[in-house]
């Protein structure tokens, strides 16, 4: 809360270089103006008509332009264009119009003069209590239909200029006002804010809990309450998210006794809660701490580094390239999403959001369909190339040897990798068609991850036999490896790189080939023990040496038979 009240200060304050003191005042006293002697029969307005009709046209000019400068936080000298009101519909050529329209112009500068002249000098100030309108049942907040879009420019002005403190609960605004202000806001003319003194508060509050009773969540649910005394949320608090809270379509780390933590959409929580599930809400992204965003997000956006790199890191083919498979890593999802958040969105709120996201089990719990008024929700686009990678992994180190030497693996160990999760349409070949990734062009409009996708592992790929993938988005999207999956990814593929520079040089005795260096590259691996997280399982670890050590055991065979 004492960010989000940081935040808003910190709007107050641009939209007070926006609007000035003296413009709301000014327009105060214009709502307090009687209506002025009319000129009806000045001969110059003849071109209007009659007398009476003349009148009629300088009454609505004058009911314009009070109104319009009443309402507005621009100054009253700011609307002298309302002048040509008068002369609307009157072609320019006509005898007498610019006679008319400058008459017009005179009575509206006539009209500013009479504002009082120590507008912008009212030193008495007096404390008034507002209370907003409240909003309609089943209100969403909404960029596109703001919350307190009903009131004027003025209104919203005055709030942003003199509010001294707000209870959005109770929706009420505390204001610090000059007396001409005061004046009108006490008479209620023609606004949506209700006025009193600060004596009458405790009325005032009464009434706004009857307005919003409906959507008010109670404490140990959202508040600060410790966990261990929070109680289970309930549809009805759910409902109150969604209706009071602008960003109830994030992420939300939640707690039950039979499913143990996960990290869940609002959707999701909605049917598992309806469904008679028992969950405690934890927290949402914005409440994860800064040192776990903060200093990734300076790195990311580094004066020297933000835009050294392209946006889309380029493929490295090579396996002892140093980057070889960084585009599938989480690293590369967080440089990522922080350079398309550049522009469109806080990079600190999208890295929030990753990293909230990483923690759930099933990515697609993330994006499951439409809620209870069939809105669909969606989490930031961006988010999900941060999670998922665009492109297939290279799985052939990992496939056993077959009868085609161009195609053949090398029946490496998948340690880490084993578990590593993949998203696609159609993993084992059941339905019509090729099977395709989340975001593929073939999806149409459709580009979220939801449950109807299926999730496979690295392991279960491989005994996919009837797989068929697109040959535009490769089939499926990978799960971003972590730094030890793409180590390990990026060893095994260094290995049967090595494996099939050993089957060529004994391919080809006649011809030359740099078996010193493929030696001491054999050498070096049989030596160094593998990473302690590659491998989970005894075997594999075993596996991996007698696979080393059988290249080094040929190539050293064929070196001393000099073939």
């Amino acid at each position: 809360m004492r960010r989000k009240a940081s935040h808003v200060a910190g709007l107050q304050r641009q939209a007070g270089r926006l609007v000035t003191q003296e413009s709301l005042v000014a327009a105060a006293c214009v709502a307090a103006m009687d209506t002025p002697e009319l000129p009806g029969e000045d001969p110059v307005l003849a071109l209007l008509g009659d007398p009476a009709t003349a009148g009629r046209r300088l009454e609505s000019l004058w009911r314009r332009w009070s109104e319009r400068t009443a309402d507005s936080w621009q100054h009253p000298r700011e609307h002298g264009h309302l002048a040509y009101d008068l002369v609307q519909g009157i072609s320019s050529r006509r005898k007498g119009r610019q006679a008319a329209l400058e008459r017009a112009e005179e009575l509206v500068s006539a009209w500013t003069a009479a504002i009082p002249a120590d507008t912008a000098g009212a030193r008495e100030e007096q404390v008034l209590l507002l209370q907003l309108p409240a909003p309609e049942p089943g209100y969403r907040y909404d960029r596109d239909e703001p919350f307190l879009g009903g009131l004027s420019e003025w209104e919203l002005g005055m709030v942003a200029h003199w509010a001294t403190e707000a209870d959005w609960d109770k929706l009420t605004v505390t204001v610090r006002v000059p007396q001409p202000v005061v004046s009108r806001l006490l008479s209620g003319r023609g606004s949506q804010l209700s006025c009193s003194t600060p004596g009458r508060q405790e009325s005032t509050a009464q009434a706004s809990v009857l307005q919003v009773s409906g959507h008010s969540a109670g404490p140990g649910v959202f508040d600060d309450t410790p966990v261990a005394e929070r109680r289970p949320v309930t549809a009805s608090d759910l409902q109150s998210l969604r209706v009071l809270s602008r960003d109830a379509d994030g992420l939300y780390l939640v707690l039950s006794l039979g499913n143990g933590p996960e990290v869940l959409s609002l959707s999701v929580l909605e049917k598992r809660v309806a469904a008679g599930g028992r969950y405690v809400f934890v927290a949402a992204a914005s409440d994860l701490p800064d040192t776990l965003v903060a200093p990734r997000q300076e790195e990311l956006t580094a004066a020297d580094t933000a835009d050294a790199d392209p946006v889309w890191a380029p493929r490295v083919h090579g396996p002892s390239h140093p980057d070889f498979g960084r585009h599938l890593g989480t690293a590369e999802g967080e440089r990522l999403v922080v350079r398309l958040a550049r522009g469109q969105r806080d990079a600190e709120a999208a890295l929030r959001c990753l990293a909230l996201a990483r923690g759930t089990a099933d990515l697609r719990n993330l994006d499951d369909g439409h809620d209870t008024d069939g809105r669909r929700d969606r989490m930031p686009f961006l988010v999900w190339d941060g999670l998922l990678a665009a492109d297939r992994l290279s799985l052939r180190p990992f496939r056993p040897a077959g009868d085609n030497p161009r195609q053949e693996g090398s029946g490496l160990p998948l340690g880490v990798l084993a578990r590593v999760q993949l998203y696609t349409t159609d993993g084992w070949g059941r339905f019509e068609g090729k099977a395709h990734a989340p975001g593929c062009q073939h999806q149409g409009r459709d580009r979220g991850l939801n449950r109807y996708f299926e999730l496979l592992t690295v392991e279960e790929m491989l005994r996919s036999h009837q797989f068929i993938p697109c040959s535009k988005c490769g089939g499926y999207a990978p799960r971003r490896l972590s730094a030890a999956q793409v180590a390990y990814y990026r060893a095994a593929h260094q290995m049967h790189d090595l494996a099939g520079q050993v089957r060529w040089a004994l391919g080809h005795p006649d011809l030359e080939a740099d078996t010193a260096s493929l030696l001491a590259e054999l050498r070096h691996w049989d030596s160094t023990p593998p990473a302690d997280e590659w491998f989970a399982e005894g075997d594999e670890n075993v596996q991996w040496h007698r696979f080393t050590a059988r290249l080094l055991r040929q190539l050293e065979a064929a070196t001393a038979d000099g073939r």
